[in-house]
């Protein structure tokens, strides 16, 4: 590989590069293509030698000048076309957009065919195989850190589906005992209700009690039993819910299964009272 420059003419503007034997040894000043562009090359040297790509190709010389030395950063030509494709032109000015569509369309495509045109015409040097095989190396090496990230990526989603499915388990009644959850039957059998018509009750009743605490953003009370495929409330959140509407359906149900209330002995003044209803707070004593 030779040092000589060589500028290349391009629509006015002078580019300067480093002839090599191949397109990833042939190095490109950077800065004249930016400033010609238009663009702010402090910020684009930042982003070249950011890139986890980009900065691979990256190489530093001088570059003499009129006015001296330049800033001789250089970007090797095989990755030229990659860089021009990182920028966006909707979010420029007019004025700069036009510019920077013409470099991306044609400006590669020139050194490359300044350097490596006659070397193409030629075409005997190569073979269709070794084509293929150059081209299938400059694409392995441009995906090799997108390939790394992919794979670290996929790592850690592997650990996270783990760590829920652990959690899943260990909230899961199923998966080990627990007396902090029940089914609704168990409160509908502790109000007393008997077991005639109890079943469809017991299916309205954890259906409405299972919209309540969605609506209240209680949806974390509510576990699913794989084991015998039911629902499980949380032991502090159904009298909350008994207090808004479920012991009154469990009293409609009981007063339509005992005829409007059940007889209980006579009171103090010789009446026949009705037995207290579930859940119903008792009248306080008078003072």
């Amino acid at each position: 590989m030779t040092n000589a420059l060589t500028t290349i003419d391009f629509h006015g503007a002078k580019l300067v590069a480093i002839a090599g034997d191949r397109p990833e040894n042939t190095l490109v000043a950077m800065k004249p293509i930016v400033e010609s562009m238009g663009l702010d090359w402090s910020f684009q040297r930042k982003k070249l030698n950011a890139h986890p790509v980009l900065s691979k190709g990256v190489a530093v010389t001088a570059i003499p000048s009129d006015g001296g030395e330049q800033d001789g950063t250089c970007l090797s030509l095989d990755l030229l076309n990659f860089w021009l494709a990182t920028i966006h032109p909707d979010r420029l000015k007019d004025e700069v957009r036009t510019t920077v569509i013409r470099y991306q369309t044609e400006c590669a495509r020139v050194l490359f065919n300044h350097f490596f045109g006659k070397v193409i015409a030629a075409g005997d040097h190569l073979t269709r195989s070794e084509h293929g095989g150059i081209t299938k190396a400059v694409i392995n090496r441009a995906l090799l850190p997108v390939t790394a990230r992919m794979d670290a990526q996929e790592a850690r989603l592997a650990t996270l589906v783990e760590r829920l499915e652990t959690a899943m388990t260990a909230y899961d009644p199923s998966a080990g005992f627990t007396t902090d959850y029940r089914p609704m039957r168990f409160f509908v059998e502790n109000a007393g209700v008997l077991q005639k018509g109890r079943g469809d009750l017991i299916r309205k009743m954890s259906r409405r009690c299972v919209n309540w605490l969605l609506r209240n953003d209680m949806g974390g009370s509510i576990r699913w039993n794989r084991d015998k495929e039911r629902k499980l409330f949380h032991v502090d959140v159904v009298p909350r819910w008994m207090q808004f509407e479920g012991a009154e359906m469990i009293r409609a149900h009981m007063d339509k299964m005992t005829g409007q209330g059940t007889l209980a002995p006579k009171g103090k003044k010789g009446r026949t009272e009705l037995s207290p209803r579930p859940f119903s707070r008792p009248k306080e004593a008078a003072s």
